[in-house]
C-alpha cells in the first residue's frame, strides 16, 4: 500500500478519534507528512529513548520507530493538555503499532 496514503489515513483517524490537531511524520530526517519541524526539534526528538509526551500550552506525543532500514519520527500535537493522558495514550500507541505493521507490508 502507498506509504503516503497509509499515513494520511492514520492522521485523519487521529483527528477524528482524539483531540489531535496536527501530525508531523519524518522518514530518515526528511519530511514525509504534515507540518515542518525545525532541525533542532528533529534532533531533540530523535535523541529520545522512548515515546514521550510534552505538556506546555498544549500537548505533544513524540515517538520514533523503525520499519526495515528506515527511521520514522512522528509528532502528534493537540491544544488540549490532557489529550495524551492515561487510556488515550494507550489507544494511540496501539494505533501507532498497527500503523507500523501497515508500513512494513
Amino acid at each position: 500500500m502507498n506509504e503516503q496514503k497509509v499515513i494520511k489515513q492514520f492522521a485523519e483517524n487521529m483527528k477524528m478519534e482524539f483531540a489531535v490537531k496536527d501530525m508531523s511524520v519524518y522518514k530518515n530526517s526528511e519530511k514525509l507528512f504534515g507540518s515542518s519541524l525545525d532541525s533542532a526539534a528533529i534532533e531533540k526528538y530523535l535523541s529520545l529513548p522512548c515515546t514521550t509526551v510534552y505538556k506546555d500550552t498544549g500537548c505533544k506525543l513524540v515517538t520514533r520507530f523503525n520499519v526495515s532500514s528506515d527511521l520514522y519520527l512522528m509528532v502528534l500535537s493537540s491544544d488540549k493538555p490532557d489529550t495524551f493522558d492515561g487510556l488515550e495514550a494507550k489507544y494511540i500507541i496501539s494505533d501507532i503499532k498497527k500503523l507500523i505493521g501497515k508500513l512494513g507490508d
